[in-house]
């Protein structure tokens, strides 16, 4: 039996964190298969995951509300210079696609540290990978700790300014 249940609040790149809502048993060319049934609010998504997909797919639970001090330092100390742009949007990517909220955060900081120094701003590609990076750990956020989207989303800006001193 897998490791994940109903009500679990988990994490799927790329997607951000969700819940598992229903467990389903389906028939498939005479097969009973388990589809894993998954709810993302912040987007509102539903996905169906099959069980035998569950390890490749790197679905983990939430972090446990302990480890946001970690987070916190993320945002605060990404890394000072994200590769350039071509080679940076399949980093990023990579990094969206590791479920991991450490590297979402650094990827918000990196992203957000390089949007203060140009004075036009990002490019579009960055711009979409930051938008995305921050979705990712608001949803998170949301789930672990019971704030409310803005408040996620706060965290995050409060902890990006503690950089900017």
């Amino acid at each position: 039996m897998s490791m994940f249940k109903v009500g679990d609040k988990v994490v799927y790149p790329y997607h951000g964190a969700g819940t598992i809502q229903e467990v389903e048993e389906k028939d498939v060319l005479g097969e009973t298969h388990l589809y894993f049934i998954l709810h993302f609010p912040l987007v509102d998504i539903t996905l169906m995951l099959p069980e035998s997909r569950i390890e490749q797919s790197g679905l983990r639970k939430v972090i446990p509300s302990s480890d946001l001090e970690k987070v916190a330092k993320a945002l605060q100390n990404g890394p000072d210079t994200p590769p350039s742009t071509s080679q940076f949007s399949r980093d990023t990517e990579n990094l969206l696609k590791t479920g991991s909220i450490i590297d979402a955060a650094h990827l918000v900081s990196s992203l957000s540290k390089k949007q203060a120094e140009r004075s036009n701003g990002l490019h579009i590609q960055d711009r979409h990978h930051l938008q995305k990076a921050r979705q990712v750990l608001a949803s998170e956020l949301v789930a672990v700790q019971d704030f409310s989207e803005e408040q996620a989303y706060e965290f995050i800006d409060n902890n990006l300014l503690d950089t900017a001193n």
